[in-house]
């Protein structure tokens, strides 16, 4: 059984800071500027839009030594709960289904008789992407002005990659923000957050750095799965369902 299998089934003990520590979002020779309002005022509406456009669709990539695992689920912000199916790089590579809500990680890895095994989440990347996709979506708009206080910062008009990965070249182009920094790190140069937001204020994609280095995971806002929804696991009684479209 591939490592991140087994990790993924041991009790450990929960995160209690889903970001703390993690290096901030700069890349070298990248255009950043503080936001305008008009800027904050879109940026202040991602997660509203992505609360009103639940439950939704979204894949999940978190790269790590052996490779990326991949999640592919839908999230209900109303009920802050989550389902899926998980892919772990190996030879061979390994799955199952995932349930998560804001206090614990429900895991089913494939291959014979359904055995849900639940636990608290802990510091692994994973782990925490699991948990930050839970806090992408609310109820109410952000407040704009300290968005713009806290560092926001806009980083361009980009495209997303293509099917083949060639970067510019797939659907947008969309709005790139750098988050605020996060709460105590005020002398920080960037935000581990990136948001990519049509001209609507809907988030399409974010980019999370889990680690002080390495790549970034992405959280991919896709509309309706390709395929039929996880069971919810054993905390809930039924998975949310995705609407068709993006929102």
């Amino acid at each position: 059984m591939p490592a991140r299998v087994r990790f993924l089934r041991a009790p450990l003990a929960a995160a209690l800071a889903l970001l703390a520590g993690c290096g901030g979002g700069e890349v070298s020779g990248e255009v950043r500027r503080p936001v305008t309002q008009d800027e904050a005022q879109l940026l202040a509406l991602v997660r509203l839009s992505a609360y009103e456009s639940s439950p939704a669709a979204l894949t999940v990539r978190v790269p790590g030594p052996a490779g990326v695992t991949v999640v592919t689920g839908v999230v209900d912000y109303r009920t802050r709960r989550a389902s899926g199916t998980f892919t772990v790089p190996g030879r061979p590579a390994a799955g199952g289904a995932l349930a998560w809500d804001a206090g614990s990680v429900s895991v089913d890895p494939a291959g014979g008789p359904r055995r849900w095994s639940r636990r608290p989440y802990t510091r692994d990347p994973l782990d925490r992407a699991l948990l930050l996709t839970l806090q992408l979506g609310q109820d109410r708009p952000e407040n704009a002005q300290l968005l713009a206080q806290s560092g926001a910062q806009w980083l361009g008009r980009r495209r997303l990659p293509d099917a083949d990965g060639r970067e510019g070249g797939g659907e947008g182009p969309y709005e790139v923000f750098a988050g605020p920094r996060p709460p105590g790190r005020e002398g920080a140069r960037a935000s581990p957050l990136t948001y990519w937001v049509d001209a609507k204020g809907a988030v399409r994609r974010v980019e999370a750095r889990l680690t002080g280095e390495g790549p970034a995971a992405t959280v991919d806002f896709t509309g309706s799965p390709a395929g039929p929804v996880a069971p919810a696991g054993p905390t809930a009684t039924a998975p949310p369902q995705p609407r068709d479209g993006n929102g």
